[in-house]
């Protein structure tokens, strides 16, 4: 799938790094509400920020201390956003 919408072109931090909607789309057709997901090797941690936008428990883990670091500043710098559905109790 080619990425049309460049309005959602996320800002690389990991050669390998997915898309956050890939991340939402597999949780989407493969998940089950409720389930707690398990990323051993997060990356950008772009599957954890699909993970807090859907509602998933997460748990990830990255051995690289530079990419771990990247990963985490990526993780705060979202969480720090605030959001309309923060209030009205996504």
């Amino acid at each position: 799938m080619i990425q049309e919408d460049m309005s959602e072109k996320e800002i690389r931090i990991h050669p390998t790094q997915k898309p956050i909607a890939l991340y939402k789309w597999l949780l989407n057709n493969y998940a089950d509400k409720g389930d707690k997901i398990l990323d051993t090797h997060v990356g950008s941690a772009s599957s954890l920020i699909a993970c807090y936008e859907l509602g998933f428990d997460a748990v990830g883990f990255e051995l690289d201390p530079v990419f771990y670091e990247k990963a985490r500043q990526r993780l705060d710098d979202y969480e720090s956003q605030l959001s309309i559905f923060d209030y009205l109790g996504r």
